[in-house]
């Protein structure tokens, strides 16, 4: 698990240390750090190209810096990333975490899928939620997930089976297959025997979140992987604000049983989501962390505040701007 992420002169961070717990949330206007927080830790970890499209890494750092320097502490290692060396510490060049990262850029209803080449789709849903169906394909005979993950309509510990039944709080009643169409590496979904394009944006955009968080809380439980990390950008996207809270619980429970979770997003529903399940002890309070990004464009930083969360879940500070714009338009309005 990640403990701590140090980010020193890249992009839009001066020196900041953070401390990274089991569920940690990202909030905070656009262009403030939110993503920066995610690419950092994806540089550290080693993916491929995870900045294609964002020039060279010199262009990356900071206008008060020379160049940059990404720490982080996981398994109690350090693993260090560093502009123009651009070469890890002390030898280190595998993190040990299986990571998974799902952007807001997620595929919409598509008719088919791909199968993935090797290993590709046997580790995560793809970071467009592509490799989704082959993922399930691949890990469908996961069992034991942990009770807390389980949905009783499924009657089953089984990825496979929970995975419809958490779609169905999305979208009550719906029911999830896929069928693999091995001749031509597609997989295709069904949703209650509909085409993808006949149910919408907000199942598409949701099933790679539940999927990967059930299929890596399985291996936890399985004792195949200690704490795997996923991250997720905007996971709201799509979804109505009920479902925007039940995102917020899930994501609190997959937290709570061992699968690291660093999410970024601008709903005050899926936080409200988190501080039910903290209060209905659901996850312990230290073990979710909450920061709230905000950019200086005179001084040309971010500037990071961090709201500590207690077991009632409540906040011993409100910054402005943290999921507050609802109170200042009945203001605006009363």
């Amino acid at each position: 698990m990640i403990e701590k992420l140090e980010i020193k002169g890249f992009k839009c961070f001066d020196n900041e240390k953070f401390d990274v717990t089991p569920l940690t949330l990202l909030s905070g206007l656009n262009s403030s750090g939110k993503s920066t927080f995610l690419q950092a830790i994806r540089l550290v970890c080693g993916y491929k190209n995870p900045l294609s499209g964002y020039g060279p890494l010199s262009e990356l750092v900071s206008s008060r810096h020379k160049d940059f320097k990404i720490s982080m502490i996981a398994s109690g290692e350090e693993y260090v990333f560093e502009h123009p060396k651009a070469k890890k510490s002390d030898g280190k060049y595998d993190v040990p975490i299986l990571t998974s990262y799902i952007s807001a850029a997620r595929l919409g209803p598509e008719l088919h899928l791909p199968i993935g080449e090797g290993d590709e789709s046997s580790e995560n849903v793809g970071v467009k939620g592509e490799y989704v169906l082959d993922f399930l394909e691949r890990h469908n005979e996961l069992a034991g997930l942990p009770e807390i993950l389980q949905q009783s309509e499924a009657k089953s510990n089984t990825v496979e089976k929970n995975v419809s039944a958490w779609l169905s709080i999305i979208s009550p009643g719906i029911e999830f297959e896929w069928k693999p169409m091995k001749k031509a590496d597609l997989i295709r979904a069904e949703y209650s025997q509909h085409r993808p394009n006949n149910v919408g944006f907000g199942v598409s955009y949701t099933l790679p979140i539940i999927a990967n968080v059930l299929g890596y809380a399985s291996m936890v439980a399985n004792e195949e992987q200690r704490s795997p990390l996923l991250m997720i950008e905007n996971p709201e996207a799509h979804l109505h604000p009920a479902g925007q809270t039940q995102i917020g619980k899930f994501l609190a429970r997959a937290a709570s049983c061992g699968v690291q979770v660093i999410v970024e997003t601008h709903s005050d529903h899926l936080l409200n989501g988190i501080r039910l399940a903290v209060k209905d002890e659901i996850l312990e309070s230290q073990d979710a962390t909450f920061y709230y990004f905000h950019y200086d464009f005179d001084e040309e930083r971010t500037f990071v505040q961090q709201p500590v969360i207690d077991e009632d879940g409540y906040f011993d500070e409100w910054p402005d701007g943290f999921f507050d714009e609802t109170e200042k338009n009945l203001e605006r309005i009363l």
